[in-house]
């Protein structure tokens, strides 16, 4: 279990995912454009923002007026829950926020309840810029910041500083780390001292328990929230919000806010729509159930993916779920993944262990410290170590794009048996029978290779061209696998989406 606990996972009887399964469309990136054609009204409304459904999100959002899960929600008569008084007009894009409304077409909605979210407001302890990632510990919170990161008050990391006191937005990976989406520089005047997370070591007699990873809290001073909750409905596991001062490893508790209870008035009732966007945890297989942003999500052999496939999903990829609530849980009609999600399988060359580098395929692979490394040392024993592979030995990468650099999310030692890539393509040319993905990829179909659609259906070479669209402006591209013994002479082609 991360720091963000475990919430609502209950079983989902089958008649009942039976029942709740529908088609709910909506997601996408942080700002998309509207879909040409939107989806079914969930709630026989009339289009645009006379929504009628009512819909909970949760994640991260773009200002404009609140763009979160791709809808675009009409923020001007919302209610705003934030310790630091913040308006609507004042929420910011990289804020993580929970979301009550309405949208009956999942491009257009009302905000009618909004929650700030953010998981620290802390003095930051150290920084590393170790194993390819930019990270620092705040709170006891390792938080890790990439390119997608929005800083505010600050120049960016290089502008960090030990010591320094920062608001950290964000989403919690399958590790407990948090992935940060904003972090913002503040004053002593912006807000007491404030942690998230799930308690542990709970003392009662001492009126003291252990948050992230350490950090000591005396709650013996504290009131608790909502109304009516006493320091009675504290348990281990129990995800709060503490306020207060921070010193040392020790937090003094003025104020706890017991989470599930303080956000009822945002939480999913039976067979409303649901979205939350998160890091997957607890994975164990497709179709099954995980968490996603710590909240339960069933996916069915009825799930629609996005972006990927359901070979895609695992521990610490981070994912939108799209569904309907039953018995607590998200039942997912869709899945979309966050992050532009590429496989390779090839030849590894210029390995270099020491700073995390290497190539498939003649594209370079970063790795960092959040990568799983599968492989064999010497003696041909179980390895975690990236030194144990080496050149002209075989991997599979699984991996996402930031920007044009590779980051893979796990790496396994593989057999050379063929060549593979899944990535969206950057470019065709169907006179020369021609794919190109990444960086310069390019595969050659113009041989004997065989061609199916996203459910695996025979196409003609044809048919395949004329459904792939290169990646152009605001699209993304079409997702292929192509694989054969070389990508110069292509065996397999299928569409993926």
């Amino acid at each position: 279990m991360n720091n963000q606990g475990i919430r609502g996972t209950l079983p989902v009887l089958a008649s009942v995912i039976a029942a709740v399964l529908m088609g709910c469309g909506g997601g996408g990136g942080d700002a998309p454009p509207p879909p040409a054609a939107p989806p079914p009204s969930l709630g026989g409304g009339t289009g645009g923002t006379g929504a009628q459904a009512p819909v909970v999100s949760s994640g991260t959002m773009v200002k404009g007026s609140i763009i979160l899960n791709g809808i675009r929600y009409d923020d001007s008569a919302t209610t705003v829950t934030d310790d630091r008084n913040r308006t609507a007009a004042q929420l910011a894009n990289g804020m993580a926020i929970k979301l009550r409304g309405r949208s009956d077409d999942n491009v257009n909605g009302v905000a009618e309840r909004v929650e700030v979210e953010n998981e620290l407001r802390a003095t930051i302890q150290s920084l590393s810029t170790l194993n390819n990632a930019q990270s620092f510990v705040a709170g006891g919170v390792t938080v890790i910041v990439d390119n997608q990161t929005v800083y505010a008050n600050v120049s960016g990391f290089a502008g960090l500083a030990q010591g320094q006191r920062v608001e950290v937005h964000g989403l919690r990976d399958a590790s407990g780390n948090l992935r940060a989406t904003r972090v913002e520089a503040v004053g002593a005047g912006d807000g007491v001292d404030e942690l998230r997370g799930a308690v542990s070591g709970l003392n009662v007699a001492a009126s003291q328990f252990t948050l992230n990873n350490g950090i000591t809290v005396n709650y013996s001073a504290a009131t608790f929230s909502p109304a009516g909750t006493t320091a009675s409905a504290l348990a281990n596991g129990l995800v709060v919000e503490v306020r207060g001062a921070l010193a040392g490893n020790v937090f003094t508790a003025t104020q706890i806010d017991v989470e599930d209870l303080e956000d009822s008035a945002l939480g999913a009732k039976e067979n409303e729509k649901t979205e939350y966007e998160g890091f997957v945890s607890g994975f164990s297989a497709h179709p099954g159930t995980f968490q996603v942003n710590s909240r339960a999500v069933q996916t069915t052999s009825s799930t629609r993916f996005v972006g990927g496939t359901s070979a895609d999903l695992a521990n610490n990829v981070k994912v939108e779920a799209e569904g309907v609530t039953a018995g607590g849980v998200l039942v997912a009609s869709k899945i979309e993944f966050k992050q532009t999600r590429v496989l390779l399988y090839g030849k590894v060359t210029g390995m270099n262990a020491v700073i995390g580098k290497f190539r498939v395929l003649d594209q370079d692979v970063v790795v960092n410290a959040q990568t799983k490394i599968v492989t064999l040392n010497a003696g041909n024993s179980n390895s975690t170590q990236l030194a144990d592979l080496l050149d002209n030995e075989c991997a599979e990468v699984r991996a996402y794009l930031e920007g044009a650099t590779i980051t893979a999310s796990e790496v396994k030692e593989d057999k050379c048996d063929r060549e593979l890539v899944q990535a969206r393509v950057v470019a065709e040319n169907e006179a020369a029978f021609t794919l190109t993905f990444l960086n310069s990829l390019t595969t050659n179909l113009a041989g004997t290779a065989t061609f199916r659609d996203a459910n695996g259906q025979p196409l003609t070479r044809t048919q395949f061209f004329a459904a792939v669209v290169p990646a152009s402006g605001s699209n993304v591209g079409t997702l292929v696998k192509v694989k054969g013994k070389t990508l110069s002479s292509v065996e397999e082609a299928e569409l993926q989406n």
